[in-house]
């Protein structure tokens, strides 16, 4: 066989499965970007993804913490937190869990999530309902979609997959 054919019949093989791959990856795959920002006089964690569209992926109305933990502050800190996850490839699934001693919302890359420093998407307040808390902040329609899951066998746990929650959000 002609070393030149079998060189372009490898790369063209290379292209058609990386072109496959490109497609399956979920909407919100390359260029998007998690803010804080303000619609309705509240604040909501939005995701601008890389066609321009935006998405509300949660929203700020608890006043349970003192300053400076007001919703706008903590708006600004977890999109931050959401990107930073994002960019590093673990906002995949959505946990709740234990850190320092206080009931925290963290996000990883499987399902063998365990919140950690590192992860943490935010902290509850003390003796939260983790599941109440992920049902009032996320979008209820749009958790329902994602299968929200009791973990580790504790009803107040919870884990559901964030790709699926994303892809059923409605753009502005």
């Amino acid at each position: 066989m002609n070393p030149r054919l079998s060189i372009t019949f490898i790369f063209g093989a290379l292209l058609a499965l990386a072109t496959t791959l490109s497609i399956s990856e979920p909407s919100y795959a390359r260029g998007t970007t998690f803010y804080c920002g303000r619609s309705g006089g509240q604040y909501f964690t939005f995701a601008r993804t890389e066609d321009g569209r935006i998405y509300r992926v949660m929203g700020w109305t608890s006043t349970d913490f003192p300053t400076p933990y007001n919703p706008k502050n903590r708006c600004y800190e977890v999109s931050s937190r959401f990107q930073r996850n994002y960019d590093n490839g673990t906002l995949r699934k959505i946990a709740s869990g234990i850190v320092n001693r206080q009931p925290v919302i963290c996000s990883g890359s499987d399902a063998n999530t365990i919140c950690n420093s590192r992860n943490l998407l935010f902290t509850l307040k003390t003796g939260a309902n983790r599941k109440a808390v992920a049902n009032r902040l996320f979008n209820r329609n749009a958790l329902a979609a994602g299968k929200i899951l009791t973990q580790n066998g504790d009803p107040d746990d919870i884990m559901f997959d964030f790709d699926i929650y994303f892809q059923q959000l409605t753009s502005e």
